[in-house]
């Protein structure tokens, strides 16, 4: 009797799941606004709770100097960063370079095809807003990611310098998508953080005579017999070096927040549906290394007394970018900034976690 009533229920909930699929299938405004009419979203999470995050450093060791993997729910993305060494500008002849590039292969999501752009037809694009489409776009999101790097001035490229007007590192960050599942971008900058973060940069000797740059071994062997034909550039004091190389010192530290706006909601962290249905895209970047906390005004003794109220938390904005048609207040880009400072403090010691592995 008790298998017959649990093969019974099973059976609803199963047809329950399926008429659900049907309804979101054929109209995905409606199963959506059903959620957020209940101040819900589809995966349980409140309007304001980015996914589960999980930041991992040093996850490709053979190819890379530095590396990390960032997971947003089912989003996930491997950065690695590989380096060159090149004649700095002239403009420039003590500073480095830096320079990103994004891959979306066909296996992270069915919208792109083996050459890593977008796949536009009526089934991938058909219900996508104008706001969705920036976002996906592979072209698009490099441009983006790559500016926000740069401006932003995370690092002093003089650091990259090994001798002035001669030679001197240039920082390639690659970022795979390995599955798609929505808020690419900030799990692309935050995996660019965390991974230079990671990054060690090697010893080098440059030949006297011919210049030339030569990579030394982890633990480099003194030859007592050396005619002194090489010679060891002196650190300039801005990174800490150390027998396996130099780790790079930060200014800044980006931490990134999506907000998409559906229906005059403000959804943290969209989900890749979500993303396709939202009206509107604010991204908001802030520097970790800059946040602090602002008591509120105290109350005079002539006030009443009320409940205590939270400090503010305040920091520097990076970089600020809107996308799609829909209008934004300035009270939701403040809202939007305040939430990109609660999640930068929520980040800020994951972030910080290669730096301290680096430290002897």
């Amino acid at each position: 009797h008790y298998l017959t009533q649990f093969d019974h229920s099973k059976g609803q909930i199963q047809k329950m799941e399926e008429s659900l699929e049907t309804f979101k299938a054929l109209d995905p405004v409606a199963y959506l606004s059903k959620f957020t009419a209940s101040n819900t979203r589809p995966d349980s999470r409140p309007h304001h709770t980015a996914r589960q995050t999980t930041l991992l450093p040093s996850i490709l060791t053979r190819n890379s100097n530095g590396s990390s993997l960032i997971t947003l729910g089912h989003t996930q993305i491997i950065t690695g960063i590989t380096l060159q060494v090149g004649t700095p500008s002239p403009s420039t002849p003590s500073q480095g370079e830096m320079d990103v590039r994004v891959t979306f292969p066909p296996l992270c999501s069915n919208q792109y095809n083996t050459s890593g752009r977008m796949i536009h037809n009526d089934y991938n694009n058909g219900s996508k807003s104008a706001a969705a489409m920036s976002y996906a776009d592979p072209q698009s999101i490099e441009s983006y990611v790559k500016r926000t790097v740069i401006s932003s001035h995370i690092v002093d490229l003089e650091q990259l310098c090994i001798v002035p007007g001669k030679a001197a590192w240039k920082i390639v960050i690659s970022c795979m998508v390995v599955n798609h599942d929505g808020n690419v971008v900030d799990g692309m900058i935050l995996g660019i953080s965390m991974a230079l973060g990671d990054l060690i940069l090697p010893p080098v000797q440059v030949e006297k005579k011919t210049g030339k740059v030569r990579l030394l071994s982890i633990s480099p062997v003194e030859d007592s017999d050396s005619n002194n034909d090489h010679v060891e550039p002196e650190s300039n004091g801005s990174g800490k070096s150390s027998g396996k190389g130099k780790k790079l010192v930060f200014r800044k530290m980006m931490v990134p927040l999506t907000v998409g706006f559906f229906q005059g909601k403000m959804l943290v962290d969209p989900s890749l549906e979500e993303e396709s249905l939202c009206e509107g895209m604010v991204t908001v970047v802030v520097d970790a290394m800059s946040l602090t906390t602002k008591e509120p005004h105290a109350q005079s003794q002539t006030q009443p007394q009320t409940d205590a109220k939270a400090p503010i938390l305040m920091g520097d904005v990076l970089n600020l970018s809107k996308s799609g048609g829909v209008m934004s207040s300035m009270e939701e880009i403040a809202a939007c900034v305040q939430l990109a400072l609660g999640r930068a403090q929520e980040l800020k010691p994951l972030l910080l976690l290669p730096h301290h592995a680096g430290k002897e």
